[in-house]
């Protein structure tokens, strides 16, 4: 009977045993992956706050560019909104120079107008020197209507047709030198008059009375320095 129960004890111990056994096996087992689940969980974890540090870190960044964007905007516009200050002021003053310049040239025509009411044989000589010829065609115009026989008219009259000349109003100058050749028919300037009207002639194609007026200018003033021009004229004309 003894051996039966110590047999049976034995058993019971061993079998006692062997679930210990088992059981501390399935626990380590348990505990190992228990372990193994919360490192990678703590490793998640870490993994996860690096993100949100480096989510934030660009959101930082981010807002920083955003920042350095909007002030590069603001500094364009002002610098646009100068620009445009500047072209505004520019645009006035271009205004102001063109009114101005308007004004002037208004003043000018208008004392233009009013030179040849001071009717005098030097203010016309005067223009005629600066090659302001048609202003000195008015002035000499009034000398020579208001004085005719006057020492400053019969000079008027020759340098209104020689302005006349210098104009390359070549009919007009014509008739001017033929009428100073009337009016003051034994004047020094005579054989320059003649010369001058042939010339006249020639150009504008009267080559015919052009000849005339050589050939006068030869005969009546050999001496001349004028009457050895016209002789070349006439050649040429031949």
């Amino acid at each position: 009977m003894y051996p039966l129960r110590t047999f049976i004890v034995c058993s019971l111990i061993m079998i006692g045993f062997f679930l210990v056994s088992c059981r501390t096996k399935s626990e380590i087992r348990r505990e190992q992956e228990f372990e193994r689940l919360k490192q990678e969980v703590t490793q998640t974890r870490g993994d996860r706050a690096d993100l949100d540090s480096t989510v934030e870190e660009v959101r930082v960044e981010m807002a920083k560019l955003g920042n350095v964007i909007e002030e590069e905007a603001q500094g364009r516009r002002k610098e646009g909104e100068e620009f445009r200050k500047e072209l505004t002021a520019l645009a006035a003053r271009i205004q102001a120079l063109e009114q101005r310049a308007v004004s002037e040239e208004l003043a000018q025509k208008q004392l233009s107008q009013e030179k040849p009411k001071v009717a005098n044989f030097e203010l016309g000589r005067k223009l005629f020197d600066e090659g302001k010829l048609e202003e000195a065609i008015d002035i000499f115009k009034a000398v020579v209507k208001n004085q005719p026989r006057t020492d400053e008219g019969k000079k008027a009259q020759f340098l209104l047709a020689e302005s006349l000349f210098a104009n390359k109003e070549y009919a007009s100058a014509g008739i001017a030198f033929s009428d100073f050749r009337k009016n003051f028919p034994k004047d020094a300037l005579i054989p320059n008059a003649i010369y001058r009207q042939a010339t006249s002639f020639r150009e504008i194609g009267n080559k015919e009375d052009a000849k005339l007026f050589y050939q006068e200018l030869m005969e009546k003033y050999p001496r001349s320095p004028f009457a050895s021009k016209a002789k070349v004229e006439l050649k040429r004309l031949r």
